[in-house]
């Protein structure tokens, strides 16, 4: 939650190198804990826990010694002011919360369908599914937020570098995603293998990661559009397009292809 404080000022290294120490520390404390102590999943949690807590320290203390503008304390007078802040901090945030709680409902409303049509077998090729798009869409997350700034210039009033700004990110983003669309139709193989080694899972993972990217080039219009109207402070159409997709079209279809038009299984990829 504090990392971000870190990145508006400029210090984009320590940001980044803030969050390199949880990663780094999990993936070192993972086998120590898991293997040489034995503890298995519970030693997974320790590291995991370790971890956090190493970032969220290195964090506190560049905050508190090292930014220009140092983390403190309000005081009790700094209230009735701050009010007025954090209700601006709440309403953008909104977006974005709205975003990541309508992904988890479509994820919900996936696994009931599919436990219903297909099986336990294919609430895990759907979490296959959901891995390797967590992992293509982290870079188009990187890509989108790191051109967030472009809302320094939108209250300059400049909008000849917003424009620019949004055309170089939707630029990178397209051809990142036409990259990573080939390799999932071509070799969807070798992304699959990264989650699972079962033969039978993998075989019924190729054609479901086929069906539920076929068209995901398409999505990079939603990546780009909604991280225009958040950074430009527009939360109502951040809002309205992040609903209209997944809540008003996504949901209804998970239902509507699998059971009225009878495509079972693949009505949920598809949808």
């Amino acid at each position: 939650g504090m990392n971000p404080f870190i990145n508006a000022q400029g210090y984009s290294t320590m940001g980044m190198f803030s969050v390199a120490i949880g990663a780094l520390a999990n993936l070192l404390l993972d086998p120590l804990f898991i293997f040489a102590f034995g503890l298995g999943v519970c030693g997974a949690a320790i590291a995991t826990v370790i971890s956090q807590t190493l970032s969220a320290a290195f964090v506190l203390y560049f905050l508190t010694r090292r930014s220009e503008l140092q983390v403190r304390l309000l005081k009790k007078e700094e209230f009735s002011v701050s009010l007025g802040h954090a209700k601006n901090i709440v309403s953008l945030g909104t977006a974005g919360f709205i975003m990541q709680l309508t992904n988890s409902l479509v994820t919900i409303c996936c696994n009931h369908v599919l436990s219903m049509t297909g099986g336990d077998i294919y609430i895990s090729v759907m979490t296959i599914v959901s891995s390797v798009r967590q992992l293509v869409e982290t870079p188009i997350y990187a890509l989108t937020e790191g051109s967030s700034p472009i809302s320094y210039n939108y209250g300059a009033r400049r909008p000849t570098r917003v424009k620019k700004a949004g055309s170089i990110m939707s630029l990178l983003v397209f051809a990142y995603t036409a990259v990573m669309w080939a390799v999932i139709i071509l070799i969807p193989h070798t992304l699959i293998q990264v989650f699972s080694s079962d033969a039978s899972l993998i075989s019924d993972s190729v054609p479901a990661l086929k069906q539920y990217f076929a068209a995901f080039i398409f999505m990079d219009l939603q990546y780009i559009g909604q991280t225009i109207f958040k950074s430009l402070n527009k939360k109502k159409q951040a809002i309205f397009f992040s609903l209209l997709r997944k809540v008003f079209i996504v949901v209804p279809l998970t239902y509507l292809m699998p059971f009225v038009l009878g495509m079972g299984i693949d009505g949920v990829f598809l949808a």
